[in-house]
């Protein structure tokens, strides 16, 4: 913890990981999290798995979403950043966005809170209408391939 202070910086860390060949994982007090072969995993595995069937069209959650360009009260007006607002998410996708409520003094949960976004789950949603977008664009060049030749 860095009581009485803020550093948000890459420079600063929250845990630092590693062995006696070197760093292996770190979360700086920026909130950024890296690690030494920039991979991220969750279980997948089909033996923890049931009711297994494909997904349905993400095409519209995916096409009403809005993507932001914005920078973070706390950085430089500078210091832009990609990526989504959840409230905004919440609008498309609820499931997409969870709620950190605030405690008072007696560490009873409050109304307010902070809002994530499942970005995870995002992605696989954007995989799924990349590939919707894939067979729309396959099916095209057949067609148009089709007109070509007659």
């Amino acid at each position: 913890q860095f009581s009485q202070a803020a550093p948000n910086t890459a420079s600063r860390h929250f845990l630092k990981c590693n062995d006696n060949v070197g760093d292996k994982m770190v979360i700086d007090t920026n909130g950024n999290l890296r690690n030494l072969n920039n991979s991220y995993g969750g279980f997948s595995d089909i033996s923890l798995k049931e009711n297994i069937v494909d997904a349905g069209s993400q095409w519209d959650d995916i096409k009403n979403l809005k993507v932001r360009v914005f920078n973070f009260k706390t950085d430089s007006a500078s210091d832009k950043r990609i990526g989504v607002v959840a409230q905004e998410i919440e609008t498309v996708c609820p499931k997409l966005v969870g709620t950190t409520y605030n405690k008072d003094e007696d560490g009873n949960l409050l109304e307010t809170g902070l809002k994530s976004v499942k970005y995870s789950v995002l992605y696989m949603k954007a995989i799924k209408a990349l590939q919707e977008a894939i067979t729309k664009i396959e099916t095209l060049e057949t067609k148009v391939a089709a007109l070509e030749a007659g």
